[in-house]
């Protein structure tokens, strides 16, 4: 019964958050990306490296947006977006290890490393959950300020074994 109210809540919280929206094509670089309510347009991040398995230590994470309101375009964030909004602030914690946080939700930590196989990854903690990140939807309450409202934040990923995590942070 445990296992069938868990199931149900899971579909429920994924149909919800993201019931239409376009996945962005994998990459072999791809770390996470962010969606959110106001449209269908993803803030991607992807690893930066430098030389085989180094990552850059001025850039560690680039961040571009995919622009499916004009097709799929693929474009640069814009200044007030990475200023404000999707903006990574990063501290070097040793070689190929960032602690960072996007500008927007600076007490929320990422952790970027690589595993074990030298594939990239982060993690983070939401509500006691560790989760290895995937994706990031923000519900946003419909307002007309240039700060929108946040309703809530689902965080997607996976656990050290594998298994699904869905965390929703209020």
């Amino acid at each position: 019964m445990k296992k069938i109210f868990f199931f149900l809540l899971f579909i429920s919280i994924a149909s919800y958050a993201q019931k239409g929206y376009p996945t962005p094509p994998e990459t072999a670089d791809r770390l996470f990306y962010i969606q959110h309510s106001d449209n269908h347009n993803t803030f991607v991040y992807d690893i930066n490296f430098i030389e085989d398995k180094k990552i850059d230590t001025i850039e560690p994470i680039k961040i571009y947006r995919i622009v499916y309101t004009k097709g799929g375009a693929k474009e640069e964030l814009t200044h007030l977006q990475r200023k404000v909004a999707y903006g990574v602030d990063f501290k070097k914690i040793k070689e190929n290890h960032f602690e960072f946080s996007l500008v927007s939700f600076p007490d929320n930590k990422f952790y970027l490393g690589l595993d074990s196989k030298g594939k990239p990854q982060v993690k983070t903690i939401v509500n006691g959950k560790k989760i290895i990140l995937k994706k990031i939807y923000i519900a946003m309450v419909e307002s007309k300020s240039i700060k929108p409202e946040i309703k809530f934040i689902n965080f997607y990923g996976h656990n050290q074994d594998g298994n699904v995590v869905i965390t929703k942070k209020f």
